[in-house]
């Protein structure tokens, strides 16, 4: 397999440079505009649906979705769209109906962290505010960044990472929120039309469809039908549910949450979510197909067999003229950039707003605490580049990380915003306390014990139990964990002795 090379000309440099200095000086003319903390994190509680749809649709989708579904295109077709993306889409409808009732119930509330701080106490604050924060750690971004700027540049990985974590981190931490959702608007132009074009071009390079099928059966080796098969020919219901459960995330996505309470309205979060969908959906076909166009081109000798992570790039690099090419690597970097920011953003809000702001100073002022959660933006960066280099795979960051917020921050958070009974201090303190320790130890666990599984491409554990042999993948803690929570959470609220005897209309307030 070849390394894949991309050669720039010096109008592809000239986009590549107007696009970043684009984004920077959003970020400069925002810095002016943003006087009070309100507008600087929350970006005044006014952004309507266009920008709503723009940030909602390229936040959630970085550079793991864009070089991760092309490279399932590139090895099994379809089967991307049915496993990994079609759970997320269900996942967005339930939030489409959900978000304008969450914001309406919470009309003070900045971020998701409020709604469990206020129903549970400081306890519960600190254990999701911590979940939130290595949830919305960029490591995935960062690993993207620092390949496509190594790519291009011909620097070092690492210098990679540190130099597209300052571009983003420049304009998040100038113009805040409002910045972000300025920069993703352009970002998600970028990232949309840039991929549809360049599917056209490279399908219609290949040959078009009768094109692509010959040329993935040479790939394949025999008939090429598993690529356009829904399951691939090998997913089972159990399966299914295994690749699609960390689509769960998106129900407790901290930065849904700051968009939700950022918006206008609860009928503009709604469009925002709706309209969003199928431009989610035409996003993943065209990176799906475009793995697939990859597939066909080696298998038809046009370009060599690039990494299978590398696909995308390969199969770009060579179909794409000079501007588009730049044109392209810009979108990229919209891609990645467009989800660095919002949880760059999350990330500094969840150390100074949800963490040091009720802990140590309560009463801290507007000013203080917009300049405080800028330092904390430069922590989460700072964080966020370093955990680079403890984890090895991009998807092995996501599993983790959608994990974590799934067994600790899910099912306390959904029972306080519509559960109406009697919630105590004690249930969300067990719920949160439990799912974020037990989370981390069995990903040390499944870690150090078990073994990396290249059919699967995930961490699994070969255990006996009573004589009878079972092996654990490290996705399976959410049918471990997530569970006890509930049960945790339900004896917390029973035995705890908070709010008994207090009359139905003063629980109600």
């Amino acid at each position: 397999m070849d390394v894949v090379s991309i050669n720039l000309s010096l109008l592809d440099w000239l986009i590549i440079f107007c696009y970043i200095g684009l984004m920077i000086g959003i970020g400069l003319y925002i810095f002016k505009k943003v006087p009070g903390f309100d507008n600087f994190f929350s970006a005044g509680r006014a952004v309507t649906a266009p920008l709503l749809v723009a940030t909602l649709v390229s936040t959630f989708y970085g550079l793991d979705t864009l070089f991760g579904t092309a490279e399932i295109g590139f090895m099994e077709g379809i089967v991307a769209l049915v496993a990994y993306s079609i759970p997320f889409y269900i996942m967005f409808g339930i939030m489409a109906f959900l978000a304008p009732k969450i914001r309406d119930r919470n009309p003070n509330a900045r971020t998701m962290i409020d709604i469990l701080g206020d129903t549970y106490g400081k306890g519960t604050r600190l254990f999701s505010a911590v979940t939130s924060f290595f949830y919305s750690t960029n490591t995935m971004e960062m690993m993207g960044m620092g390949f496509v700027f190594s790519l291009i540049l011909g620097i070092p990985f690492e210098w990679g990472v540190i130099l597209g974590a300052a571009i983003a981190l420049i304009y998040t931490a100038l113009g805040g929120l409002l910045a972000d959702i300025l920069t993703d608007f352009v970002q998600f132009f970028l990232m949309v039309i840039t991929l549809g074009i360049a599917t056209l071009i490279a399908w219609n390079s290949v040959g078009g469809a009768s094109g692509v099928w010959s040329g993935l059966a040479l790939f394949n080796r025999g008939d090429p039908s598993a690529y356009f098969h829904p399951l691939g020919g090998y997913l089972t219901l159990g399966l299914i549910i295994v690749y699609s459960i960390t689509s769960l995330a998106a129900l407790a996505d901290p930065a849904f949450f700051q968009r939700i309470f950022a918006s206008a309205s609860g009928k503009e979060i709604r469009k925002g979510f709706l309209i969003g969908i199928p431009l989610w959906l035409a996003y993943d076909i065209c990176i799906v197909l475009m793995g697939m166009a990859a597939a066909a081109s080696v298998g038809l000798g046009i370009i060599p067999e690039p990494h299978a992570d590398q696909s995308l790039l390969a199969v770009m690099g060579h179909f794409l003229p000079s501007g588009l090419i730049g044109l392209f690597i810009a979108g990229v970097m919209a891609a990645s950039m467009s989800t660095a920011d919002s949880y760059f953003l999350v990330g500094g809000g969840n150390l100074v707003y949800d963490i040091y702001r009720p802990v140590f100073r309560p009463k801290i002022e507007e000013k203080k605490l917009t300049r405080y959660v800028k330092y904390g933006i430069i922590i989460s960066a700072a964080v966020s580049i370093g955990l680079v280099f403890v984890f090895g795979r991009i998807m092995g960051v996501w599993v983790f990380q959608a994990t974590l917020l799934i067994n600790s921050v899910l099912f306390p958070m959904y029972m306080a915003l519509f559960y109406r009974g009697r919630k105590t201090k004690l249930a969300g303190l067990l719920s949160t306390g439990f799912g974020l320790i037990a989370t981390v130890v069995y990903y040390i666990l499944i870690s150090t014990l078990g073994y990396f599984s290249t059919e699967y491409g995930t961490y699994m554990l070969d255990l006996n139990l009573f004589g009878t042999p079972f092996t654990i993948w490290q996705e399976y803690a959410v049918f471990f964990i997530f569970p006890i929570g509930v049960i945790l959470w339900f004896i917390g609220n029973w035995v705890s002795k908070e709010g008994r005897g207090v009359s139905k209309e003063r629980r109600a307030k």
